[in-house]
């Protein structure tokens, strides 16, 4: 499939904010490239000094994420009856790329990640065609909001940043269409401490979508562990109206189950 770079481009659900994401990022690439200057870049796998990731862990990442793959739905997703595409597991070079990314500062790694997304999607906008009706109408990437903490700690939203620079297949286009809401007596924050079962009860009726009844969305994440956080992004753009068949993430974890949800 064709793919061709993304452009900013007028779409339903459009936010001001996911332009800034993409701004945020371009220009933390410059800062980093000028702290080069002074400070010595090192790889974020095996810290050899030169570059964001070096010419050895670049080829590694490269061969590991090489053929997108199906992942099994995690039980918020399968109920939800949408279909998984990865990049890989969450595991070596891929998993410290990400980590490094999100949490250590190291937004020179955007590039490289975003290298990775780019065969995920063209894998899923060919499998979206399949749907009936799917094989002429545009698809729309909706990234998966970051919390109002998370956006504070870090200053940009990770998989926006990511999908910004990502060159997208054909007749499809980036559309932030869902948003956290405020439901009184429930936060967005961190849900690590929590198994499958309780972070989908936690996290639902927390988000909604608008501006896009009638379209065809791709839910997009960056790591999918128990699912409850996309599967509560597929629940509010399904409420808004749109046909949610598919959920592409960078990379899945394998959680094994609590005691209390195998019983």
């Amino acid at each position: 499939m064709t793919t061709t770079p993304h452009r900013p481009l007028p779409s339903p659900g459009h936010r001001p904010g996911a332009a800034w994401d993409a701004r945020a990022a371009r220009f933390a690439g410059w800062w980093a490239q000028a702290l080069e200057l002074v400070l010595p870049v090192t790889c974020a796998v095996c810290g050899e000094p030169g570059k964001a990731l070096c010419r050895s862990c670049r080829i590694v990442l490269r061969r590991a994420t090489a053929h997108p793959g199906s992942l099994v739905p995690p039980p918020p997703l399968a109920a939800a009856g949408v279909r998984v595409w990865t990049a890989g597991e969450y595991e070596h070079e891929l998993a410290s790329c990400l980590l490094a990314f999100k949490n250590g500062g190291r937004t020179d790694l955007a590039p490289v990640l975003s290298a990775v997304l780019a065969p995920v999607l063209t894998a899923a906008a060919r499998d979206v065609r399949k749907e009936p009706g799917g094989a002429t109408a545009p698809v729309h990437w909706v990234p998966v909001p970051t919390s109002a903490r998370a956006r504070r700690r870090r200053w940009f939203d990770p998989v926006a940043s990511i999908l910004g620079g990502t060159a997208l297949p054909r007749n499809t286009r980036v559309t932030p269409a869902v948003s956290h809401r405020r439901v009184r007596g429930r936060g967005t924050g961190s849900q690590k401490a929590r198994g499958g079962a309780q972070r989908e009860r936690a996290l639902r009726g927390t988000m909604r979508a608008t501006g896009v009844r009638g379209t065809v969305c791709v839910v997009v994440d960056d790591v999918l562990t128990t699912g409850a956080t996309a599967a509560e992004a597929v629940r509010a753009l399904r409420a808004a109206g749109a046909c949610v068949p598919a959920v592409v993430t960078l990379a899945g974890v394998r959680v094994p189950r609590s005691p209390q949800e195998n019983a």
